[in-house]
């Protein structure tokens, strides 16, 4: 598969300082584009300890935001309550859990890094 797009420096110092060897590009035909990172660490209060976490990277990244973030296998909290905001999508060929989160996106502050920085904190935030 041909990962045709870049991901600034920055990103990819990041990604492989801490994700090292666990990080991906991937893409589809239609050009849909993401960036896949085995193993992502999730905090207690979940029922499992890792997961793949998958970001959707828009035409135009980084100048165009990134939203939303996305886990195979799906995550469930370990008190059984419910996560709001979650839906099954089907992406570069698998099911994944997205988990529909939203913030401002600031072009040329906001990177690969902030995203992640903002999946960590919305896992914990969700698990109280």
């Amino acid at each position: 598969m041909v990962n045709p797009y870049e991901l600034p420096p920055e990103d990819t110092q990041y990604l492989d300082e801490n994700y090292p060897s666990k990080w991906k590009k991937v893409a589809e035909g239609n050009g849909k584009y993401g960036l896949l990172i085995d193993d992502f660490p999730i905090p207690k209060g979940y029922t499992i300890e890792k997961s793949t976490l998958m970001v959707l990277i828009p035409s135009g990244y980084p100048g165009a935001m990134l939203d939303m973030f996305y886990f195979d296998p799906p995550l469930d909290k370990s008190d059984s309550s419910p996560i709001g905001a979650l839906a099954s999508e089907t992406h570069f060929g698998q099911t994944w859990q997205r988990w529909s989160r939203h913030y401002s996106w600031q072009p040329g502050i906001d990177f690969i890094i902030t995203h992640i920085e903002y999946v960590k904190n919305q896992l914990n935030t969700e698990v109280g």
